[in-house]
């Protein structure tokens, strides 16, 4: 999963990042930082993988949650959310589900942008999506 992630990356030209991996209650399974990624980054991957993981949810969403989007005119959201101690609110981190839909852990990726992050955390989904059967 995470090798997926980093060759990803790397043929897209991405910034290079942090992945971590956590099972489904948010404890770690695996970490990995590439030569010359951010630092402080792994924590944030972390933080993504168990918000991901807790909330069954992409981190992306969560942001839709803690800031409200509007639909139809109306503010949606739960204001405050975003301050959930640990709680990730911008894209990088997805859950792991099991063929019949269970979440089994999450994935968090940082280090480049949100959309590059979530596209890699996708990319090693992607590569392990079968065993997952």
């Amino acid at each position: 999963m995470i090798a997926a992630c980093f060759a990803a990356q790397a043929a897209a030209g991405h910034a290079k990042v942090n992945v971590v991996v956590v099972d489904d209650g948010g404890r770690l399974i695996a970490a990995a930082r590439q030569d010359g990624a951010c630092k402080a980054c792994t924590d944030i991957a972390e933080n993504k993988a168990t918000t991901s993981a807790l909330y069954a949810a992409p981190t992306r969403a969560m942001a839709d949650l803690s800031f409200g989007v509007k639909r139809d005119g109306v503010g949606a959201g739960l204001p405050g959310a975003a301050f959930v101690p640990g709680l990730v609110a911008f894209a990088g981190g997805l859950p792991v589900k099991s063929a019949s839909g269970d979440v089994i852990g999450g994935i968090g990726v940082s280090g480049a942008s949100e959309d590059q992050d979530e596209s890699c955390a996708q990319a090693g989904l992607d590569a392990v999506s079968k065993s997952l059967d």
